[in-house]
């Protein structure tokens, strides 16, 4: 029984051994390296020509988008407009990354790695290019770049595309149930009862109060009607005045929104000053037609001292 183990531990131990093979080498330095890099700055320069004497006379490339192979000419069109249209445009080695040379001896084949990072603009749209950018280079035995495989965000390739488009994202309603619960909501807010103001939101409310609050930092229902309350101590609420007129604006698929502006005249409770003031509020609105958010704009340094 002792003997058995001590053979069974020994083939355990010489099959794990057995499962490490290599197959090639790993470089820091290639003269594909060179090619590669020779490529990235002709397609940033919309250099043709040079990109034509880097590839095989077979080149293919790929993206994670693309269903079948692109052909040369579609990468060189692709980087005549890229080199001509986009501001700042670059592309280059991302963060500590560098590239590495894989030669793989059992399929004899070579391979380039680049992790890199795309930047810029399209001065025709706006629309940022900005986006990490992983491309796997197969090189042939001339030192020819044979493929390419692209790996980088097609949704903001997308986005970029559709720019040049003029696209409907909803419908924009000046009439709308969704408007009169609003414009019913600030007529309590006149009231100055608290809770007949909270009545008209959920307990997961999220308020932000976009001049004088930290980036995207919201505040609670009850954390929102603690600081009303302590704007009340001081100032007294006279009148609402509807500006303009609100706007729903219901978008596809992300709910509704509720844009308005109101002038709101305060009295100082304690000097007797009084001042009107623009608030600028917008209210989302889930499917069941509660509002799930408020964010609003004002200037506090407008209230009556």
């Amino acid at each position: 029984m002792k003997n058995n183990i001590i053979y069974i531990m020994i083939l355990c131990f010489s099959f794990s051994f057995a499962q490490k093979k290599t197959n090639g080498k790993l470089y820091i330095e290639h003269p594909a390296m060179e090619t590669v890099e020779e490529f990235n700055k002709a397609f940033v320069a919309g250099d043709q020509e040079t990109m034509k004497s880097l590839v095989a006379d077979n080149f293919r490339w790929y993206t994670l988008s693309m269903r079948e192979p692109g052909a040369l000419d579609q990468l060189l069109r692709r980087s005549n407009y890229l080199s001509k249209n986009i501001v700042n445009f670059e592309i280059k080695h991302y963060g500590g990354a560098y590239p590495d040379a894989l030669e793989y001896k059992k399929d004899d084949i070579l391979e380039v790695m680049t992790y890199t990072w795309m930047s810029g603009y399209d001065k025709n749209t706006g629309v940022e290019l900005d986006m990490p950018r992983y491309v796997n280079f197969r090189i042939n035995k001339e030192g020819k770049i044979r493929s390419m495989n692209i790996m980088d965000d097609q949704a903001r390739w997308n986005k970029a595309y559709e720019a040049w488009d003029t696209r409907a994202n909803g419908v924009i309603y000046k009439d709308h149930p969704l408007v009169t619960k609003v414009r019913l909501m600030m007529h309590d807010y006149q009231t100055q009862d608290v809770e007949k103001i909270k009545s008209n939101y959920t307990e997961n409310t999220m308020f932000y109060d976009v001049m004088n609050s930290p980036i995207n930092e919201f505040k609670t229902l009850e954390e929102e009607f603690a600081q009303f309350n302590q704007y009340m101590e001081i100032l007294e609420l006279v009148n609402i005045t509807e500006s303009g007129f609100p706007d729903v604006l219901d978008y596809e698929g992300n709910g509704a929104v509720v844009i308005s502006w109101w002038e709101m005249e305060f009295r100082n409770r304690k000097s007797g000053n009084t001042s009107t003031i623009k608030q600028h509020i917008q209210h989302s609105f889930n499917e069941k037609g509660e509002i799930v958010r408020e964010d609003y704009y004002f200037n506090p340094a407008q209230l009556p001292q």
